[in-house]
């Protein structure tokens, strides 16, 4: 099957690639980096044309990324509704914790809905072309790299292990973080509760 994927990919050639990516950057829940990767292995490049190709690759993925951006500005309403409550909240927590930047961390780990988040939260279009940029240049480097090494098979693999790792940490701390809240919020109406006794 890999091998099929591979011929196929490679009679495509760089449309292929570009079709990977702009999968991704209109949103869909879609491995743009594993395409990254893939044509890596098979264009071989040098650490010059890893660097040069990331920046196209970048590019395209930070232009078609304004397409949904913009549908969220457009259609608001629309968007807010069809975008579950649950992930809405919790990007929008981050981006008001941790500020813009979580729209490219947001785009490195994949979470492909950050862009309606951007559009919604009225990003300006100069942020968010360099934020997407920064969330997906680094990514497109790693990708390209790994893929020159060779086993794609085992690159594959590595890199969904590498990707569970990532989310499996994410979720660690904000667990922490949760009970930490309910633990500070006990501490605090405990210590409101003594304050209102020694008063009384």
């Amino acid at each position: 099957m890999l091998n099929f994927i591979l011929d196929v990919l490679r009679e495509l050639g760089w449309i292929g690639l570009l079709i990977g990516i702009a999968i991704e950057a209109l949103s869909f829940p879609f491995p743009a980096a594993i395409f990254v990767l893939i044509y890596g292995y098979l264009l071989d490049p040098g650490w010059g044309e890893i660097l040069f190709f990331s920046i196209l690759t970048s590019l395209f993925y930070v232009l078609v990324s304004f397409i949904p951006y913009f549908l969220s500005i457009r259609y608001d309403k629309f968007v807010r509704r069809k975008i579950p409550q649950q992930k809405l909240l919790f990007a929008q927590k981050w981006i008001d914790r941790y500020g813009d930047w979580m729209i490219a961390v947001g785009r490195f780990i994949g979470m492909g809905y950050i862009t309606y988040i951007a559009g919604l939260g009225k990003m300006s279009k100069i942020k968010f072309a360099g934020l997407t940029f920064i969330g997906f240049y680094p990514l497109s480097v790693l990708m390209f790299y790994l893929g020159t090494l060779g086993n794609v098979v085992v690159m594959v693999e590595r890199f969904q292990q590498m990707q569970w790792f990532v989310y499996s940490t994410l979720g660690a701390i904000i667990l922490l973080y949760i009970v930490f809240r309910i633990y500070r919020k006990k501490k605090y109406d405990q210590s409101n509760q003594t304050s209102a006794k020694i008063s009384s």
